[in-house]
């Protein structure tokens, strides 16, 4: 009668510590979930944080405790935070025990920090693959709805190689790959400097984006558009440099389009595959200036101009049909920056 209370009340108890355990493992998930919104993290942090206070009730009970770490040790060896192979200490006395918890604990902490290094780089990865921001809503929003969009006002950017098709007729494959990355990472270098992020590479173009916040959007905009003139002076030094080494001589150039506005960021694509990305009338009307843009023009539409007029010198262009558009549409050609904002 006695053992059976015993058993009776070891139950009870394992069971009242399990749910304690539960419950106050929920604090930190919740925490991490907080500052992260990444649920294999709070699962982690949620996952370590029980195992931990589980262990550490190992201290209250003696005899009956043995049996609840041979079913802790089984459940760890289930969820694969244990090696298939971990020896299960069945009767351990009480040295075997504090001994067998100390390596219990030692694993459960490396369990953590693997899978937090693994995620760790496996965030890394996806960044340089899509971008920061579209790391971000992949792991944030890629379990929801096939089209996950928001909408926000920005700035996008579009530049295009001039001359490219004929390059790639007379030089290298090798050369040309050399070419293009060398060019990738110096206009990268410019945008990101310049709180931008490259979206895309399509061929020998970019699509890029900068944020316009609604408040005092002209230091947003200004860095925009000195980012675009450094990537026009970037350009040219990489074109006089690799003409040295062009196993055939050849001329490129390059376009810039900008355009302010409205526009919807997300994932767009099927239940398979999503790709981050912008879309909208803005884009659109960027990717058109690009493609009458020529070599070392920087054309930007009305309302950017309007916002960095009286920084930058520019030239009001006459009305072109863009494109897929209804109507004309004014590009402005910049310049260069004023030395005195707000003169002609």
């Amino acid at each position: 009668m006695g053992s059976s209370e015993n058993k009776t009340s070891f139950h009870l108890e394992a069971s009242a510590a399990a749910l304690w355990c539960f419950w106050i493992a929920l604090l930190p998930a919740g925490i991490c979930w907080y500052f992260s919104r990444n649920w294999m993290a709070c699962l982690g942090v949620g996952v370590s944080g029980m195992l931990l206070l589980l262990i550490s009730w190992l201290d209250i009970f003696h005899q009956a405790q043995k049996g609840f770490y041979v079913e802790l040790q089984l459940f760890l060896i289930r969820c694969r935070l244990l090696p298939e192979d971990y020896k299960i200490l069945r009767n351990p006395g009480s040295s075997d025990l504090d001994k067998k918890k100390q390596e219990l604990m030692e694993l459960a902490v490396g369990q953590f920090q693997e899978k937090d290094k693994k995620l760790t780089e496996t965030r890394h990865v996806l960044d340089k693959f899509v971008g920061t921001k579209g790391s971000q809503f992949a792991t944030q929003k890629g379990r929801q709805a096939v089209w996950e969009g928001e909408l926000t006002r920005a700035i996008v950017l579009f530049s295009d190689v001039r001359g490219f098709t004929t390059m790639t007729e007379k030089l290298k494959p090798q050369e040309t790959v050399r070419y293009l990355n060398r060019m990738f990472t110096e206009f990268e270098e410019v945008i990101a400097f310049s709180g931008g992020e490259i979206n895309k590479y399509i061929g020998d173009a970019i699509m890029a984006f900068f944020p316009l916040p609604a408040e005092a959007p002209e230091a947003s905009a200004k860095k925009t558009i000195l980012a675009a003139l450094r990537m026009q002076d970037a350009f040219h030094q990489i074109q006089i440099t690799f003409q040295e080494h062009y196993s055939e001589s050849v001329h490129t150039g390059l376009g810039v389009g900008m355009a302010a506005g409205d526009m919807v960021i997300g994932n767009l694509g099927s239940a398979r595959r999503m790709e981050f990305t912008l879309i909208g009338d803005t884009v659109n009307l960027a990717s058109r200036l690009c493609a009458i843009a020529e070599d070392g023009q920087i054309l930007i539409n009305q309302d950017l101009a309007l916002i960095v007029g009286d920084l930058f010198r520019m030239e009001a262009l006459e009305p072109v049909r863009i494109k897929g558009k209804s109507g004309t549409h004014r590009p402005y050609s910049v310049m260069g920056e004023k030395l005195q904002p707000g003169l002609a």
